[in-house]
């Protein structure tokens, strides 16, 4: 037999994988990447600041929302990083839509 790779690429979304076998005591890894397209962040950061500007936000709240989205989408790889978007959503209720549309591909099902 000779080593070959199979690659998947799931993308906007998630995906769940039944039944992979591998044979001839082969290892399967499993690898994920997230990955955040400067357009969504773009987007996130307007919605918040329409939001906090509409609903008279304190501005330290959205200053403080906006830097730990943006070391969260610099450093995604940080470990709890599901635990700590889902405390933002808890802190920052406010701005509970804006987050979910940038981070539900990462945290669907959770």
């Amino acid at each position: 037999m000779t080593v070959s790779d199979m690659k998947i690429n799931v993308s906007g979304g998630n995906a769940s994988f039944g039944n992979i076998n591998q044979g001839d005591n082969a290892q399967l890894e499993s690898n994920q990447v997230i990955h955040f397209e400067a357009v969504d962040v773009e987007a996130f950061y307007q919605s918040i600041a329409n939001i906090a500007a509409y609903n008279n936000i304190d501005f330290n709240d959205y200053q403080q929302l906006r830097a730990q989205v943006a070391e969260l989408v610099k450093h995604p790889e940080q470990p709890g990083f599901v635990d700590i978007v889902e405390g933002m959503y808890e802190k920052y209720s406010w701005a509970v839509k804006p987050l979910a549309a940038l981070f539900s591909a990462v945290c669907a099902g959770s």
